[in-house]
This record gives C-alpha cells, sequence and structure tokens, in this order.
C-alpha cells in the first residue's frame, strides 16, 4: 500500500512539473517574433524610401508598438500575434514593391 501510494505521489510531482515547464515556455515574451516585425519593418524602409509614409507600414509600426506595450504587462500570447502581424503587414509590402519593379 505505500509503495502504491509513493508511485502514485511520484506520478502527481512529475505531471506537475511537467506542466509548469510547458506553461512557462508558452508564456514566455515573444522576444523573436519581435526581432523579426522589426528587422521586415526595416527591411521595407530600406527598400522605398516612402515606405514609411505606406499604410501598410503604418499599420506594421502601430502592432508593434501595441505588442511592446502587451509585453509591458506580460500579455504575451497577444504581444506575439501582434508582432506576427505587423511582420505579415510589412511582408505584403515588400511583395508588392517587388511585383512592382521591372525585370
Amino acid at each position: 500500500m505505500c509503495q502504491k501510494l509513493e508511485m502514485y505521489s511520484k506520478k502527481i510531482i512529475i505531471t506537475i512539473l511537467v506542466s509548469v515547464f510547458i506553461y512557462s515556455c508558452a508564456s514566455m515574451p515573444p522576444l523573436q517574433e519581435m526581432s523579426n516585425a522589426r528587422q521586415t519593418i526595416s527591411a521595407a524602409k530600406e527598400l522605398n524610401i516612402s515606405a514609411k509614409d505606406d499604410q501598410r507600414i503604418l499599420e506594421a509600426e502601430r502592432l508593434l508598438s501595441r505588442a511592446e506595450r502587451r509585453i509591458e504587462v506580460s500579455l504575451y500570447d497577444a504581444a506575439r500575434q501582434d508582432a506576427l502581424r505587423a511582420q505579415r503587414e510589412a511582408i505584403e509590402y515588400l511583395e508588392a514593391e517587388i511585383a512592382k519593379k521591372p525585370k
């Protein structure tokens, strides 16, 4: 009986530790996503001087700013989504600009 209780306790402890580890990984700041978005926005601005006035780039910068504010209050999942959307906006701008260029 004592062995069963000890084994059951070990399983519970392992389950709790694994759950805490998984939760901590999921709730980390989206630093890589933020960096990727910044680099993509920067690339768009380097490609075309007028990019800074384009609606997609302005939206990307707005989303990036919102992601930064969300990180400050530990809303990491929402910040990650904003950073990914910011990068998507900048990528769409880059793709459109590249498509315009003569081959």
